[in-house]
């Protein structure tokens, strides 16, 4: 493509030819021979196009600019970008070190706006650094089972109790044509979500902290998520009774019906329709159940198995050794929406630098606090099973 300049050179150079052709029949007194009056008007034509090629360049030029930042906002840009370069330097590894170096017993997380702040033991040591990092939590909250199953998460609550309302049924009626409408409304209750502090701990190697690569980052948040990740499963998906400091269990008090075969199970999921919980139902199954249901046959004339695919019998189907109780409960499993698990998270993620516990060994234990809770918002969106052997 051709510059403005190189354009406008030719632009003088048709019109100089033109001008020729002029002041030569001018100078003889003469009107234009035929052939110069073809190229008289070609000329003319090719002036034409150059100036119209001309415009649309300058046209493109001006779109450039008005799309170009004014002085001060790249100056702002270039601001916030040489902070958030500075910030970026910071990282989890390298805070956990600088606590190890100058005594600092813990570094508070932000689990979500990606900040961090390490603060001192009212000692000399006393300093607060704030420092732009990956939210920590956001694995937990995008890959953690509770989150493929289709649990409810409240992330980011603040301080104290939090209410979670519960629409019920609406009032809806006929009327006549004429006559006055009857009242509708919903009636709302709601579910309290209270923080309760999880705790859990990693051990990682002196060795291993000392190295400054993206992998060991990698790796110690992963840990991180995953302490945090098999406690919160355990419990919340567990079959013990809530109190003052953990959640209650999804499975506390659930009442089992038996199934030998896949009549059984098609009565069982009838539970649900009837209730009218018409969301996205799944289910979630210990590890022998998820074999019981690989291994049996939808009917006598049917070669097709309950569960193939990951599903049973076209519903998403998850599982996990831990859920239930674990050891002794395999055989149950879980039926519903659970969009009505709720689970909340407060706050900041604590993490307290333990030096000594597990000094002879080498290593540095994290013991990480944090605050979450759960509540079932609808009971009914739920039915419970365990398979027994058929007869």
């Amino acid at each position: 493509m051709l510059s403005s300049v190189e354009i406008k050179q030719q632009i003088n150079e048709l019109v100089a030819r033109s001008k020729e052709i002029v002041e030569l029949c001018r100078s003889e007194v003469r009107e234009m021979t035929e052939d110069e009056d073809k190229e008289f008007c070609d000329l003319k034509e090719q002036i034409e196009g150059k100036k119209a090629e001309l415009k649309a360049l300058e046209d493109k030029l001006a779109e450039y600019e008005r799309e170009l930042p004014d002085e001060e906002e790249v100056k702002d840009d270039e601001e916030k970008n040489s902070k958030r370069n500075k910030m970026m330097k910071k990282t989890l590894v390298k805070e956990l070190r600088n606590a190890i170096d100058n005594n600092i017993k813990t570094i508070t997380v932000n689990a979500e706006t990606r900040t961090m702040q390490v603060t001192g033991d009212g000692g000399v040591h006393d300093e607060v650094i704030e420092t732009e990092i990956e939210g920590i939590l956001e694995p937990l909250y995008a890959n953690s089972i509770l989150s493929q199953i289709g649990a409810r998460w409240y992330t980011g609550l603040p301080k104290g109790d939090v209410q979670v309302p519960i629409m019920g049924k609406g009032s809806v009626g006929w009327a006549g044509e004429v006559a006055a409408a009857s009242a509708t409304g919903n009636e709302f209750t709601t579910k309290k979500l209270s923080p309760k502090r999880i705790s859990a701990y990693v051990d990682i190697s002196k060795q291993l902290l000392a190295q400054d690569t993206i992998g060991v980052e990698a790796a110690l948040r992963r840990d991180i998520v995953n302490a945090l990740n098999d406690k919160l499963q355990a419990t919340i998906l567990g079959n013990a009774d809530k109190d003052d400091v953990k959640p209650g269990g999804l499975f506390y008090g659930a009442e089992y019906t038996s199934i030998t075969d896949f009549k059984d199970l098609c009565e069982f999921e009838s539970t649900l329709d009837d209730a009218n919980i018409n969301g996205q139902k799944k289910y979630l199954l210990g590890t022998g159940a998820r074999a019981d249901l690989r291994s049996m046959i939808k009917g006598t004339n049917n070669t097709g198995m309950v569960m193939e695919n990951d599903t049973v019998d076209g519903t998403p189907a998850l599982w996990a050794s831990n859920i239930n109780g674990g050891a002794g409960n395999k055989d149950k499993f879980a039926y519903g929406d659970f969009n009505y698990l709720a689970i909340g998270s407060w706050g900041d993620i604590e993490i307290t630098v333990d030096q000594y516990t597990q000094a002879v060994n080498g290593c540095i234990r994290l013991v990480i606090n944090a605050y979450f809770d759960a509540v079932v918002l609808r009971p009914e969106a739920f039915a419970f099973g365990k398979i027994v052997a058929g007869e």
